[in-house]
C-alpha cells in the first residue's frame, strides 16, 4: 500500500510515499529494541493513527523488521527530514480509513 501525503503536511506535501512511518515515542514500550518489538509497537500505533487499522489487525507477531536506515531529504528551502528510519513489513488483509490530515490518497 502507497500512500499520498496530504497537502496539509509541512513536508513533502502531495508526495506519494509509503504506507506510513513508524515515528517512535520516547517511552520505554517504543523504545525497547528486544527483537524490534518497540518500533513494531510504534509502527502498530502510527499504522492507527495515518489508515485507521485496528492494532488487531496488524498483531505485532505479523509485522517483520527488516532493518533501519539514516535519511536525509530536503522537502523545500525551509523544511526537510533527517532521522533514523525502519523499514518493515506487514502482509495482511485489512480495511483502512485513511486520515485526510495525513493521507490524501492509497494506491496498491
Amino acid at each position: 500500500l502507497l500512500q499520498r501525503r496530504s497537502n496539509a503536511k509541512v513536508t513533502f506535501p502531495g508526495f506519494w510515499t509509503n504506507t506510513c512511518c513508524s515515528h517512535p515515542l520516547h517511552n520505554p514500550n517504543e523504545m525497547d529494541e528486544t527483537n524490534a518489538i518497540g518500533i513494531k509497537r510504534a509502527a502498530q500505533r502510527k499504522l492507527g493513527h495515518e489508515l485507521g487499522i485496528k492494532p488487531q489487525d496488524v498483531p505485532l507477531d505479523s509485522i517483520r523488521y527488516l532493518t533501519r536506515i539514516h535519511y536525509k531529504a530536503p522537502s523545500n528551502d525551509e523544511w526537510g527530514e533527517h532521522e533514523i528510519d525502519y523499514i518493515l513489513f506487514v502482509k495482511r488483509d485489512v480495511e483502512f480509513v485513511a486520515e485526510p490530515n495525513e493521507v490524501a490518497d492509497t494506491r496498491f
